[in-house]
């Protein structure tokens, strides 16, 4: 089927990692188009935009908004394809993957939400914050599936499971499901909790989770990227919290009304996915002060466990005819060995980041 997917980017004052987008979604043929939403200064905004006209065979709409807000609602009415991805302006999608999530959603209409799987990199401190350079880590692949009937059933495994919490955020999803989104989340910024986490909710709600076994997402770890925890993690004196609440009492609980929940379960619902949500953030931080309480002996044997795999896992991957019997029964989900599924896909973005004359 190859559904086209529109790809929706803010951006604020980086025309660099703009331009690199561009480069490589020319070199990898993107079928998809790109939506961009520029909240630049002037100057930045004019070179972005000198930018796009360069990009004859990619198919890309500009549009300046004030920078504060989350304005994608604006854009949705220019968007012309069935389905739609959210992502940041410094990182990076394998195109052939958001393809097939959109053909599987296609395919599944059980499925609110599809993706591949999301490896995390940071350039080496030369290179840093800047928008190429040498990959000096790469994670393993981090993704896994919210499969569940029940819808909420998946938010609370979504919220509760503090340690792999599934890349929902950057999901191929249907417009109509976007639009849901952004009705209620106009009123918040971007990079702000109670953005995230009504974005989140409303994508899990909307249907299953599927993961396809295929790199789709590269985010690059640096200092510009920011996020405002002020509601989380103040959240009594947060001066605005009020009124966020408000807003999302009034708004999210009619999504819960169009799934088949009465008004009064809906607003009990809706309460309680927060509580949720709080605790996700203050929970790994009740852990983390109750392990470092524990007896030495505790610890010493947990290392002791995590010590002997690494060195049998090391002890494998040396041996030409062990590794292949130990990739067989344990598919590797890092992504830079060539016995990686994941390996040729990365690799493209590998050196196209590392060779920015590629």
């Amino acid at each position: 089927m190859n559904n086209k997917v529109a790809i929706i980017v803010p951006t604020m004052n980086r025309p660099d990692y703009m331009l690199r987008k561009f480069r490589f979604y020319e070199l990898v043929k993107s079928p998809h188009p790109l939506y961009i939403q520029d909240s630049s200064n002037e100057e930045n905004a004019e070179k972005l935009k000198e930018m796009v006209g360069q990009f004859k065979t990619l198919d890309i709409t500009y549009q300046w908004v004030p920078p504060g807000k989350d304005y994608v609602y604006q854009i949705l009415p220019l968007i012309k394809e069935k389905y739609c991805f959210h992502m940041g302006d410094d990182d990076l999608i394998i195109p052939e993957t958001i393809s097939e999530c959109a053909d599987f959603l296609e395919r599944h209409p059980d499925y609110g939400t599809c993706a591949g799987q999301q490896v995390n990199i940071r350039f080496r401190k030369e290179d840093y914050n800047k928008p190429y350079g040498v990959i000096e880590t790469q994670t393993r692949t981090l993704n896994r599936p919210l499969e569940e009937e029940n819808m909420l059933t998946r938010i609370r495994k979504f919220w509760c499971d503090t340690v792999t919490n599934p890349y929902v955020c950057f999901a191929v999803r249907r417009i109509e499901t976007e639009r849901t989104i952004r009705n209620i989340t106009k009123h918040f910024g971007l990079v702000e909790d109670m953005f995230e986490f009504i974005l989140n909710c409303i994508l899990v709600i909307s249907g299953k989770f599927k993961v396809l076994d295929k790199l789709s997402y590269v985010m690059q770890m640096s200092d510009i990227r920011t996020f405002s925890h002020r509601l989380t993690g103040e959240l009594f004196l947060f001066p605005d919290a009020g009124e966020q609440w408000k807003i999302y009492l009034e708004g999210f609980p009619r999504v819960l009304q169009d799934k088949g929940l009465s008004e009064k379960e809906s607003i009990a619902v809706a309460k309680s996915i927060f509580i949720l949500f709080l605790s996700y953030y203050y929970l790994p931080h009740m852990i983390s002060i109750e392990n470092s309480l524990l007896p030495f002996s505790q610890k010493n044997s947990a290392s002791f466990r995590q010590s002997l795999f690494k060195k049998l896992r090391y002890f494998a991957s040396n041996k030409l005819f062990l590794k292949s019997i130990y990739y067989k029964f344990f598919p590797s989900n890092y992504v830079v060995g060539s016995e990686s599924k994941y390996y040729n896909d990365f690799k493209i973005v590998k050196d196209f980041l590392e060779n920015k004359n590629l």
